[in-house]
Formats: C-alpha cells, sequence, structure tokens
C-alpha cells in the first residue's frame, strides 16, 4: 500500500512562497469586475486589478482584493488608454 505522506522529487524542489504564488495567479485570473463582469487585468507595480470596462482599479492590500466599492477608484482617460491593449489579453 503506497504511503499517502510520501513526496516526490518534484514537490521536494517547490518552496511554499512558489506554489503560494502560482496559487495567487490562478485566483487572480479567475477575478471578475463586480460590476461589469467582465476580467480584471492584473497590475503587479500598483498592487491593483483593472477593470477597463468598468473604469476602475481595485488595490489588492496584504495580499487580498478589494473588489468594493469602498476601496476602488476611478481610472483617468490616460489609464484606460493605457491598458486598453491588455483587455483580449
Amino acid at each position: 500500500m503506497p504511503n499517502i505522506k510520501s513526496v516526490t522529487n518534484t514537490e521536494k524542489s517547490k518552496s511554499p512562497d512558489a506554489n503560494a504564488v502560482r496559487t495567487s495567479r490562478v485566483l487572480l485570473s479567475m477575478l471578475v469586475c463586480p460590476d461589469t463582469k467582465s476580467l480584471l487585468i492584473y497590475d503587479k507595480k500598483s498592487q491593483e486589478l483593472i477593470s477597463i470596462q468598468g473604469k476602475k482599479a481595485y488595490p489588492i492590500i496584504d495580499h487580498m482584493p478589494n473588489l468594493t466599492e469602498e476601496y476602488c477608484r476611478e481610472l483617468s482617460a490616460d489609464e484606460i488608454t493605457k491598458w486598453q491593449p491588455f483587455k483580449n489579453s
């Protein structure tokens, strides 16, 4: 009978942080704008999720996306233009 607690070599080499980053990216890619239900774009530099259709940016605070009206900010016309090429990515 196989040992349930056994770990393969590839699992040993993965750090918990690497797994958390991968999980975070997967989860972020599943989030949608609460208003328009459109996909959000992750802005790593400013730690925000961008909704082009909703014209809003939602902050990520302490690794937690805040997708409420209380925390979001309106995007400027320049920011919308900047993110437009990423809309279909």
